[in-house]
């Protein structure tokens, strides 16, 4: 999400194939522990489905610092080993979102196509089906990963725009992969919407430019033959009536942000309970593709994951947390390793490979 900006920012396939790989979810609201089992349980929970069963990670390869550079350096040894240590530090790990990088297509798209495909084979090395995150549009002030900015969707922003110009990475990659069972999702842009300003404050054309970009990213999947849904994960704030248009599954991006002023548990409850609310309204899934706020210190960490996760399985929502190794990307490190922003560190595996203190707290869910 916009981790830099949270202060101006209001905090808010055939059917998943066996996406269980072993594990099993109890009823679809469930008692949880520490803290959150001290909240009320939610009156609404998702109905049990395969979605409710998703136990992932977000993953960055540890090797680099930004999208382009993580695959202009595509290290298969490398990524083999952190998911190898994901696996074995947790069991139930099933799924798996791994973010794209088009800037890096762009320089060679036969050879990205290769790793892509790689890529796939090593997650289902270790059971985990891939949610690809096609497009990026989280921006960090400290250290920015990359990806969309306004320049590539608004009309006559600059001269970086053209005819087609996404057409060639959505064919190689949505195009031959449209009924690759190992797809979980495909996730069209990673929090789309993320200003520094509430969206209705915002000129009004760069709001309604973002979402005809991302309806034609839909279009055009849907044209390529994709048989695995498609979704958009959104940062709070951002309402899931603006993205269930082109939503196959709602993606939601609930952090409890501890460390901001006046953070709220009871608010971010009925946040939940509100897309809850409006996925049962719909008859969508809903499914948290990014979560569990970070810190420098583990037991603060430790307590975040467990709140989350803990309130997620109330409700009956599946995750895929942030971040399953270190990661010289932003807020995936400890200090020593590069600057951070406002979550801290982020990653749930160290950088010499060890378990990070307290972190097979993934496991009691």
């Amino acid at each position: 999400m916009d981790r830099s900006k949270q202060t101006s920012v209001r905090v808010t396939r055939r059917a998943l194939l066996k996406v269980g790989i072993g594990t099993t979810v109890g009823a679809a609201v469930a008692a949880t522990v520490g803290s959150a089992s001290e909240s009320a349980e939610p009156s609404l929970a998702m109905p049990d489905s395969p979605w409710s069963q998703i136990r992932g990670f977000n993953y960055q390869p540890s090797y680099g610092s930004s999208g382009f550079e993580l695959w202009q350096k595509f290290d298969a040894r490398v990524i083999e080993t952190e998911l190898a240590r994901g696996k074995r530090f947790f069991p139930k790990m099933n799924a798996l979102r791994w973010w794209q990088s088009w800037d890096s297509f762009l320089r060679d798209p036969d050879r990205y196509a290769r790793n892509f495909d790689t890529t796939l084979d090593l997650a289902e090395e270790v059971g985990c089906r891939v949610m690809p995150c096609l497009f990026n549009r989280w921006h960090d002030a400290t250290l920015d990963y990359g990806g969309i900015y306004v320049d590539h969707f608004l009309p006559g922003a600059s001269w970086v725009q053209k005819p087609k110009m996404f057409d060639a990475f959505l064919e190689s990659l949505v195009g031959r992969h449209k009924d690759d069972p190992r797809i979980l999702a495909w996730d069209l842009c990673n929090e789309p919407y993320a200003y520094g300003m509430p969206r209705e404050k915002m000129l009004p054309q760069i709001v309604e430019a973002e979402t005809a970009w991302l309806k034609a990213m839909h279009d055009r999947c849907k044209e390529l033959g994709a048989v695995a849904p498609i979704t958009v994960g959104i940062h709070p704030g951002v309402p899931l009536e603006l993205v269930e248009p082109i939503s196959d599954v709602l993606s939601i991006h609930p952090y409890f942000v501890h460390n901001r002023v006046n953070a709220s548990k009871p608010d971010y409850e009925k946040g939940l309970d509100r897309d809850v609310a409006f996925a049962r309204k719909v008859g969508k899934p809903l499914v948290a593709t990014d979560c569990c706020w970070g810190s420098l210190d583990d037991k603060v960490r430790v307590e975040s994951v467990r709140y989350t996760l803990g309130e997620l399985k109330k409700r009956g929502i599946g995750w895929l947390v942030d971040l399953l190794h270190h990661s010289l990307i932003a807020d995936a490190h400890r200090p020593e390793f590069g600057p951070l922003s406002t979550p801290g560190n982020m990653a749930f595996i160290e950088a010499d490979g060890s378990l990070r203190p307290g972190h097979e707290v993934f496991n009691e869910f």
